[in-house]
C-alpha cells in the first residue's frame, strides 16, 4: 500500500494505549504531517519536526492569545505573560529569572531527603499485601518533595490532589479544547489554587526562607522582579505539570517492568542500569502526549503549506517511537544507547522545569523498591486510568511480597 493510496488513520477520543500506538505508527509511517479537520489542527508524529515545532518558536508560538483569549481563570497557567506562554525575546529574561531559586545548593541537597521521604512512605506500607501505587507513593512522593522545596506545606497535599484531579479528570492541560463543564469544575479549582498560591507568596514577601518561593520572590534581573502573577504560573506548574510527570513516571516503573520481567531481573543484577531504566521508562511511557503551538507565519518547513493562525499538535509519544531515531522502538530496553534523547519533557526554550525532580525521584524510589520488594504483581483489573489511553494512572493496586 502506497502512501498516495491511503488516508489519515483517525483517533477515536476513547482510544486504548495500543490503538493510540497504532495511530503514530500508521501516520507516522504514512502521513507524518497531516491536517486534521475534526480537530482542526496539524498533527506532527515525526521525531525530527517534533523537534523543528520545539526549536522554532518564531513560526510555532506558545502564546494562543493572538488567536484565543484566555479565560480568566486559566490565566495563572497560560495568560498573557507566564512563562508557559511566552515566545523569544520575552521568555529568555524570564527564564533567567526563574533559573535563579533553581541554585545548585538546592538542587545538591534533594537526593537524601528525597530518599528519607521515600523510606518513610515504604515504611508506612511495609507488610502489607496490597498497596495502592499512585496513592502511597507515587502521588505522595513528588507532592511531599515540591512543597517542602517550594516553601508551603507538605500537609496540605490532599488540597492539591484534589486540584491535580480536577484537572486531570476534566482534560483542564488540554487547552484549547476545554470542557463544556469547565465553568462549574476546572474554573473554582484553580481560584482555590490561584487564592491559595498569592497567600503563600505574599507570606514569603513578609518573612523569606531557604525555600523556592523566597527564591522567586527574591530573584532579580537588571532591576526586574517577577510579578505575584508570574510566581503563581511557575508554582503553579510545578504542582501540577511537574507533579504529574514525576507521579506518572514513579507508577509507570512498575508498569513496565511487571510487563518487562527480564529487565527487572537485569536490575536486580546490576544497579548501575537503574539509571537507563528511568529513562527508558520515560521514553516508552511518557508522562505527557503532546505539545500545542500556533502558526505565527505562513510556512512549509514541515513539507505541507501550513497558514498562519492554524493550531499544531506535535505528538512528544509519537517521536519517541520513531525507529529512525529509536531502533526496535516497541521493545523496552533499559541498555538504550539513544534513550536519554527521548522528548518525554520536551525540548528547547520551554523544557519541562519538573525534569530534574523527575528523574531523581524516579532513580532513588527504583533503587529502594529493588532493595525492599522481592517481587509484585499489579490487579490491572482494578486499575483506574485518568482517561482510555491509560497514560497516567490514578488507582495501582499492587500485591506485594516484601524482602
Amino acid at each position: 500500500m502506497t502512501e498516495a493510496m491511503t488516508e489519515p488513520l483517525e483517533l477515536s477520543k476513547e482510544a486504548n494505549a495500543q490503538e493510540l500506538l497504532d495511530w503514530f505508527a500508521f501516520n507516522r509511517t504514512h502521513h507524518p504531517v497531516f491536517w486534521d479537520e475534526g480537530r482542526q489542527a496539524w498533527q506532527v508524529f515525526r521525531y525530527d519536526d517534533y523537534l523543528t515545532v520545539s526549536n522554532n518558536p518564531q513560526i510555532f508560538s506558545s502564546d494562543f492569545n493572538e488567536v484565543m483569549p484566555t479565560p480568566p481563570e486559566l490565566e495563572m497557567i497560560i495568560g498573557p505573560g507566564t512563562i508557559g506562554a511566552l515566545d523569544p525575546p520575552a521568555h529568555g529574561p524570564m527564564r533567567k529569572l526563574v533559573s535563579q531559586a533553581f541554585t545548585p545548593r538546592r538542587m545538591a541537597r534533594l537526593e537524601p531527603r528525597i530518599r528519607a521521604v521515600a523510606q518513610e512512605l515504604l515504611d508506612a506500607v511495609r507488610g502489607r499485601e496490597t498497596i495502592d501505587v499512585v496513592g502511597d507513593l507515587s502521588y505522595a512522593l513528588p507532592v511531599i518533595v515540591i512543597a517542602e522545596l517550594l516553601g508551603i506545606p507538605s500537609d496540605d497535599r490532599d488540597v492539591f490532589r484534589e486540584w491535580v484531579d480536577t484537572l486531570l479528570t476534566n482534560e483542564g492541560l488540554e487547552y484549547p479544547n476545554l470542557p463544556e463543564n469547565f465553568q462549574e469544575t476546572i474554573a473554582p479549582a484553580l481560584q482555590e489554587m490561584t487564592d491559595y498560591l498569592l497567600k503563600q507568596i505574599h507570606a514569603k514577601r513578609e518573612a523569606p526562607a531557604d525555600d523556592l518561593i523566597s527564591g522567586l520572590v527574591q530573584a532579580e534581573q537588571d532591576g526586574r522582579r517577577l510579578t505575584d502573577q508570574e510566581i503563581v504560573n511557575i508554582v503553579a506548574l510545578l504542582l501540577t505539570a511537574g507533579h504529574v510527570s514525576s507521579s506518572t513516571l514513579l507508577s509507570n516503573l512498575f508498569l513496565v517492568l511487571e510487563e518487562n520481567p527480564g529487565a527487572l531481573a537485569d536490575l536486580r543484577a546490576d544497579r548501575e542500569l537503574v539509571p537507563g531504566a528511568v529513562e527508558e521508562t520515560l521514553r516508552y511511557r511518557s508522562p505527557f502526549n503532546n505539545i500545542f503551538r500556533f502558526l505565527k507565519e505562513d510556512t512549509d518547513i514541515l513539507g505541507p503549506r501550513m497558514t498562519k493562525g492554524q493550531m499544531v499538535i506535535a505528538w512528544s509519544q509519537s517521536a519517541n517511537r520513531d525507529p529512525e531515531h529509536f531502533p526496535d522502538p516497541d521493545t523496552f530496553d533499559i541498555r538504550r544507547e539513544s534513550g536519554s534523547r527521548h522528548m518525554a519533557f520536551g525540548i528547547g526554550i520551554h523544557h519541562c522545569l519538573g525534569a530534574f525532580l523527575a528523574r531523581l525521584e524516579g532513580k532513588v524510589l527504583l533503587e529502594l523498591m529493588l532493595e525492599q520488594i522481592e517481587s509484585f504483581r499489579i490487579d490491572h483489573g482494578n486499575t483506574l486510568y485518568y482517561e482510555a489511553d491509560q497514560l497516567t494512572a490514578k488507582y495501582l493496586p499492587v500485591r506485594v511480597e516484601w524482602s
